[in-house]
């Protein structure tokens, strides 16, 4: 049983609104992994070349900071691009419904 077309509607801008809110998430945890990164291949380079005395923790915490900036971010750069189909989906979905509604212009006088 399908529900009412206007129901519908409101259910998908809804869950648009959700997906949206999901895909800012990600957005910011892409951002936060592009910095851990960078950081850690700063300190990287930074303990290779010696300009700061430090031990083998230290290039750990490096190649480690790297690794986990890497797999941040690809994880959630393909969460968010499949979270941006949906809400593309959800939203031709939308349009397609508003289409098919029999809307009138409340403000158009006839004859004008």
């Amino acid at each position: 049983m399908r529900c009412e077309p206007h129901q519908e509607i409101a259910d998908l801008e809804a869950e648009i609104d959700e997906l949206i809110h999901a895909a800012e998430r990600c957005r910011k945890v892409i951002a936060l992994a592009k910095a851990a990164t960078v950081t850690g291949g700063l300190l990287f380079v930074i303990a290779l070349i010696g300009l700061v005395r430090s031990g083998p923790g230290a290039l750990v915490l490096a190649i480690t900071t790297v690794l986990g900036g890497l797999a941040l971010f690809g994880s959630h750069t393909s969460t968010r691009d499949q979270i941006m189909a949906k809400i593309r989906a959800h939203d031709a979905r939308r349009a397609q419904l508003i289409g098919e509604l029999n809307l009138h212009d409340v403000g158009a006088k006839e004859g004008a």
